[in-house]
């Protein structure tokens, strides 16, 4: 998949008729079950969302982001409430095809560039909002991790497109926070044994078939990570997994700053990737003209994109809780990163929807849409609720009529270091 572009970026505005959204919705079940992967579905608390249609306000849905399945499972949602959805969607999406384009904008996605402030789309999502014909749904944390019970760090662009709704409407508004959790629903871990052997010989590392599930992963990622500690570092690293994936996530990061001469940035990691992206991106454009330059910043990006797939394999989040769904998340992860292929179904799931309550924006930002610091406090109200939500269907569990397999039990090997116990690596 592409994600960059040397072209200028074009809003891809709101599609307002229903009409495509009614001709394909009787085929959505069929395309989640054999498409996607995803053969049951449950929601809970329902009535949040058919009471704030009733109501006709302004409702923005916003829903953590873990898998490609998530805006097909929302729509789900928007059938049972008799409703179709609009979605906000990172331009490039619209870029891997005119026909799948075309198709997007149809199903109700209208884009957004998050690679430079896009006043555009927050206007168009903002009259969205005040129109109250169809539900917006966010993903606020702007990509999506590969860590279901986890949410990612949320982005400020849900709070721009609130703010400026206040601002241009009377309408009551709400947000609607959405928790979707995911079950297998067969054991996955033939299915996993069989890609991690792939990666195991992609890698040039020996079959480490001896090992349980948990330690396979952690030796995989760790000579992965000494190929790319020695390109990018010079020489391999030692010590804990994820130490060494942050460390090298941040000297790739520091390397390309110091190269375009970026100033100290006190964020985060994907602060920090975020700021380089955008500035990469224009240079991608200012290089268009001269192959060989724009060659060079597209490698850039890519190891730009290596640093959030770093940034995303958390090995701690595994041996946490080395659940069925955990192992799935991490073998997949770890192809993405290694292969650059997207997500490719493992074993069959079921997911289970949960509303949240309400939250009214302007009891949060009052009528004028208020200032920039109460956009960021109801952001992180949202996010605390999406993780109250989530934990509660984690400790809840699968509901009993779906048979899941019974949980994993780890032995003790899985969590201890395996690194030491691989055999050694056959010459690539």
């Amino acid at each position: 998949m592409q994600l960059y572009f040397a072209e200028p970026y074009r809003l891809v505005p709101p599609y307002q008729s229903t009409f495509w959204c009614r001709l394909v919705a009787p085929f959505l079940p069929a395309f989640l079950r054999r498409h996607l992967g995803v053969r049951r579905w449950e929601v809970r608390r329902g009535d949040q969302l058919r009471e704030a249609l009733r109501q006709r306000t302004g409702i923005l849905l916003t829903s953590n982001h873990c898998r490609w399945a998530d805006p097909v499972v929302l729509a789900m949602l928007g059938l049972e409430a008799a409703t179709f959805f609009h979605y906000l969607v990172a331009q490039h999406m619209f870029r891997q095809g005119r026909a799948f384009g075309w198709w997007l904008n149809r199903m109700g996605g209208y884009s957004i560039n998050r690679e430079a402030p896009d006043r555009e789309s927050v206007r168009a999502g903002a009259r969205l909002l005040a129109e109250a014909t169809r539900p917006l749904v966010v993903f606020p944390e702007g990509t999506w991790y590969r860590q279901n019970d986890r949410l990612g760090p949320l982005r400020e662009g849900v709070a721009m497109i609130l703010r400026q709704a206040a601002r241009d409407s009377e309408r009551p508004l709400v947000v609607l926070p959405l928790a979707l959790k995911y079950w297998v629903l067969e054991d996955p871990r033939p299915v996993l044994a069989r890609r991690l052997a792939r990666l195991e010989a992609r890698l040039g590392v020996g079959p480490q078939d001896q090992l349980a599930l948990v330690s396979r992963v952690e030796v995989l990622t760790a000579a992965f990570l000494a190929r790319q500690e020695a390109e990018h570092l010079g020489t391999p690293r030692s010590g804990p997994i994820d130490e060494r994936r942050l460390h090298l996530a941040a000297a790739i990061v520091s390397g390309l700053e110091a190269r375009h001469g970026v100033g100290h940035h006190d964020g985060g990691l994907m602060e920090r990737v975020l700021q380089m992206r955008r500035l990469l991106v224009r240079r991608l454009a200012e290089a268009a003209p001269r192959p060989e330059d724009s060659a060079a910043v597209q490698r850039q990006l890519d190891h730009l994109l290596l640093c959030e797939g770093l940034n995303s394999h958390s090995h701690a989040y595994l041996c946490e809780r080395p659940s069925l769904e955990r192992q799935t998340e991490a073998v997949q992860r770890l192809e993405e990163i290694v292969t650059g292929e997207i997500e490719r179904p493992v074993a069959p799931l079921g997911v289970l929807i949960e509303v949240g309550l309400p939250l009214p924006v302007r009891e949060w930002l009052g009528a004028d849409g208020g200032r920039r610091q109460e956009g960021a406090r109801l952001v992180e109200e949202i996010g605390r609720r999406t993780q109250r939500m989530l934990d509660g269907l984690l400790a809840e569990g699968p509901p009993p009529a779906w048979h899941c397999p019974p949980p994993a039990e780890a032995a003790g090997d899985d969590l201890r270091p395996a690194v030491a116990a691989a055999r050694p690596p056959v010459a690539p």
